[in-house]
């Protein structure tokens, strides 16, 4: 009865505690998410990027309800009552036809899909190998160490972006294969040593060696302790790596170092084929937009990272 009773006070003295620590993080979360709607940038990030998550979702919509695909199909639609195409603006095609007659804004609305895919997986793909190699060389050290971290300053480099360019020489790859090269890249590379310094200074903390000395083993130390303290810095990483992800998917799409499938920089591809920026001929209607839809998208991502950023770091916070 004595041990029953000892094994339901510690159960529930490990309860009460955990009840305890989540409260403390609900209101973490909570003064975070406070400061982050007083950051100015951070709200005009969110608001991109909900712009344009709104057209990823409305694509399949407008697809079903509104767009006859024999017209409005981005790859293969053509509407002879547009001719000649290229064609500008209309009340039918709001952003113009490109030279084969198809669709500029059904275009847009289709590689907007391309670009959140690519930048969600690579981002979780980096954060993936960043946070599990720079954690279990942080917190193990010794050989773990110095074999990671070897690694990892190889990576360094060997820039994504450049090694992806050498690479599509030699055989074009679809997005899903730029998505998976890119975070691997980025994943073992700098992001490793950031997040292995980090561990560090949590592994230096008190309440690492309270766990330690209450008896709890590495894993529940790191499921426990390492990887919460990691999120905050992974979320970040994941936010930059979506922006370096897309950036290089169109940039591997405008050098034609892809197989042809529809994004953004396909389309800026397809178009400067034609398009004369001094003089404004040609298919400066299907170039712009995509052109600009990459940096709007980019700098989305880009300035909640840096509210974020702000937000997430005390030694950042504005006073």
């Amino acid at each position: 009865m004595t041990g029953e009773h000892e094994r339901a006070s510690r159960l529930h003295r490990w309860s009460k505690m955990r009840v305890v620590r989540l409260q403390a993080h609900g209101r973490r979360v909570a003064a975070d998410g406070r400061l982050f709607v007083r950051h100015p940038l951070g709200l005009v990030g969110l608001a991109l990027i909900l712009f344009f998550g709104l057209m990823v979702l409305s694509y399949p919509v407008l697809r079903a309800t509104v767009w006859d695909f024999g017209y409005y199909d981005p790859i293969t639609g053509f509407d002879p009552t547009a001719a000649p195409h290229p064609s500008t603006w209309t009340w039918r095609h709001l952003l113009g036809t490109d030279n084969f007659g198809r669709d500029v804004l059904c275009q847009l609305f289709a590689g907007a899909q391309v670009s959140f895919a690519v930048g969600i997986l690579a981002a979780l793909i980096a954060v993936t190998i960043s946070t599990t190699m720079g954690g279990a060389a942080g917190y193990f050290g010794g050989l773990v160490d110095a074999a990671l971290m070897g690694v990892s300053d190889v990576f360094v480099l060997l820039p994504a972006p450049v090694v992806l360019l050498i690479f599509g020489l030699l055989l074009r790859m679809r997005w899903p294969t730029v998505a998976v090269l890119y975070g691997i890249l980025t994943g073992l590379g700098a992001q490793a040593i950031v997040v292995k310094s980090h561990t560090l200074k949590l592994k230096a903390r008190p309440f690492i060696e309270a766990a330690r000395g209450a008896g709890g083993g590495d894993f529940h130390i790191i499921l426990t302790h390492i990887l919460p303290g990691l999120s905050s810095l992974t979320i970040v990483h994941a936010i930059f790596a979506v922006v370096g992800a897309v950036l290089t998917e169109s940039l591997l799409a405008f050098f034609s170092r892809t197989t042809y499938y529809l994004s953004w920089g396909t389309m800026i591809w397809l178009g400067q084929e034609t398009f004369r920026w001094f003089s404004l001929e040609g298919q400066w209607h299907a170039v712009l937009p995509p052109a600009f839809s990459i940096m709007l998208f980019c700098s989305g991502f880009y300035l909640v990272g840096r509210a974020l950023d702000d937000v997430l770091n005390p030694r950042l916070r504005r006073r």
